[in-house]
């Protein structure tokens, strides 16, 4: 069951990254200062994005366990994400950066498989890595969190143990042999692989909270015990992540940086929503369903409308232009969405989910318990 306060977060953490990179519009311009004042903490939208993911991740998969399980959540979430970054990666280059010259060059050439596998192209440059397509370095450190939870399945009922493990060596004991660990989340350790940047960097005790969040709101017992508490945690919490972020105290990505403030509001907002109605606006929450393909193809739409705006000599540089850019953002979103999500990630996960099933059968229903099952989750006549 979708929870809607959840989708409202997706909704309003994808709205702040694109106004956050609709202040591109303004520089160069008196109203610069004024716009990265404005709009960059917008860019913290990413972090609740981590949170986000690993509260959900939790509250999805409570039943999960084994190989079975674990092979389909890897299907079901690579489908979800690697096509349609995949074809706004190469949408990216065409449009970008001016088409086929970007395969003329061996290293470019490398530089967008690498970008494609989500390998760091550029350790040293953490948390972005260098890969092709700007966004991509969120996806990535998803990518990287869906496979270590994914395969944390195979473990059992011993699951949470195995990947409490994992963390726990990744972020702190192997940093530590390579002069860390911090909490700073453009750290560079020296590791010869690429991949270890990823897994070491501390973005990740993002998803570590928004998992532990996800287990505090599955125990019944964690609970504001009155309406109040509830709605004070509520509004303080969020107020407080405004104040962090606008401010000017909070200014970069990580839980030392605009990670930890979002993680208290975001605790606080499961527990009570156990108590009170936390009402999310329909028009938030489909924005939330469409949240992956708007942070995809928004920055690729602002390209787009920045060229289109110069070939009309309608180029401003105007808070109009920011207006513009979150105008288009959504019915390229709404594209994307049925294009590249639904048909093209729909495809794929069919294709990967029956190859699961030829790989791993379901285990036989015993017999009478189908009916009983039918009989639980048939709709009650009104």
């Amino acid at each position: 069951m979708k929870l809607d306060w959840v989708q409202g977060l997706r909704g309003i953490a994808v709205l702040l990254v694109v106004l956050a990179h609709g202040r591109y519009f303004l520089d160069g311009t008196p109203n610069e200062a004024l716009a990265t004042a404005l709009f960059l903490p917008g860019a913290m939208g990413v972090d609740l994005f981590f949170l986000v993911s690993g509260f959900i991740m939790v509250y999805t998969t409570q039943a999960a366990s084994g190989p079975r399980d674990a092979l389909l959540f890897a299907a079901k979430r690579f489908a979800r994400i690697w096509p349609a970054y995949a074809v706004v990666t190469l949408a990216w280059i065409f449009i970008k950066r001016d088409g086929l010259w970007f395969f003329d060059d061996p290293e470019r050439l490398q530089a967008l498989f690498q970008s494609l596998a989500m390998r760091p192209v550029t350790p040293q440059d953490a948390p972005f890595f260098g890969l092709v397509f700007p966004l991509a370095w969120t996806l990535a450190f998803e990518m990287y969190f869906y496979l270590v939870f994914g395969a944390s399945m195979l473990a059992g009922r011993m699951r949470w143990l195995a990947l409490a493990s994992w963390m726990a060596l990744t972020l702190i004991v192997l940093p530590m042999t390579a002069g860390g660990p911090t909490l700073d989340a453009r750290q560079y350790l020296m590791f010869d692989m690429p991949y270890l940047h990823l897994a070491t960097n501390s973005i990740i005790w993002e998803f570590v909270a928004g998992m532990a969040i996800g287990l505090l709101y599955l125990n019944p017992n964690v609970r504001f015990p009155n309406l109040s508490l509830a709605w004070q945690a509520v509004i303080c919490s969020s107020g407080f992540v405004l104040w962090w972020g606008w401010s000017g105290v909070g200014g970069f990505h990580g839980p030392a940086g605009w990670g930890w403030p979002l993680a208290l509001m975001l605790l606080a907002l499961a527990i009570a929503s156990k108590t009170v109605t936390l009402r999310t606006p329909g028009w938030l929450q489909w924005v939330g369903n469409v949240s992956y393909s708007m942070y995809l193809t928004h920055f690729l739409a602002q390209v787009v409308l920045t060229r289109w705006l110069d070939q009309h000599y309608l180029h401003s540089h105007s808070w109009n232009e920011v207006y513009l850019a979150l105008l288009l953002a959504i019915p390229v979103a709404s594209a994307s969405h049925w294009l590249l999500e639904r048909q093209l990630g729909g495809w794929t996960r069919r294709k990967l989910v029956l190859l699961v099933d030829r790989v791993l059968p379901a285990p036989p229903v015993p017999e009478g318990l189908d009916v009983i099952k039918m009989a639980k989750v048939a709709p009650r006549k009104m």
